[in-house]
């Protein structure tokens, strides 16, 4: 049963170098808001000494970004201006309970931008974005069924998008695409 969520945006995308990361940073730098940002992961990843663990289980970890130097995804959410990110791994069949643990210490009016496609099995958002890198040519088995589900496809073609993040607003406790 999927959930209604409308204050969660979801990107997802066609394999690595995509551009979700870039786009969900572009979109988080035209924002007026303060905003969370999240990038799922579904393999899990060595991780430093001084990484700031909320949760740590066998099934799933939930890490607070803190630095905005260094290249990882979450640090470029973060600079973007991302008011929290967190970086999450956990394997599909585990997302209910990250989202459970999420619920529990986000509120639900916050506004919030997750790169995650597996979430999109388990909920609804208030949009979802498909972005392809129409040079990958090696598509992931769920690439299709997201298209179909998709409220916007999203094109990028390594260097910009053919479609803005600035057209994209949060209003009314929910996401939405300008006019």
């Amino acid at each position: 049963m999927e959930k209604k969520r409308d204050n969660i945006i979801l990107l997802a995308g066609n394999g690595q170098n995509a551009g979700k990361t870039l786009f969900a940073c572009q979109l988080i730098s035209s924002l007026r808001i303060k905003v969370i940002g999240i990038k799922i992961c579904p393999h899990f990843h060595h991780l430093p000494s001084d990484t700031n663990f909320i949760v740590k289980t066998e099934n799933y970890q939930i890490i607070k970004e803190n630095k905005q130097e260094g290249s990882k995804d979450s640090n470029r959410l973060l600079n973007a201006g991302a008011d929290k990110v967190f970086y999450i791994q956990a394997k599909d069949e585990h997302l209910n309970d990250v989202l459970c643990y999420l619920d529990k210490i986000i509120c639900s009016a916050t506004p919030i931008i997750i790169e995650s496609g597996g979430l999109r099995n388990i909920i609804e958002p208030g949009l979802f974005l498909m972005i392809e890198n129409k040079n990958n040519r090696k598509l992931k088995p769920n690439t299709l069924d997201f298209r179909k589900l998709a409220d916007i496809n999203i094109e990028f073609d390594g260097e910009k998008f053919n479609f803005e993040p600035g057209n994209i607003d949060f209003s009314k406790k929910k996401w939405v695409i300008k006019n």
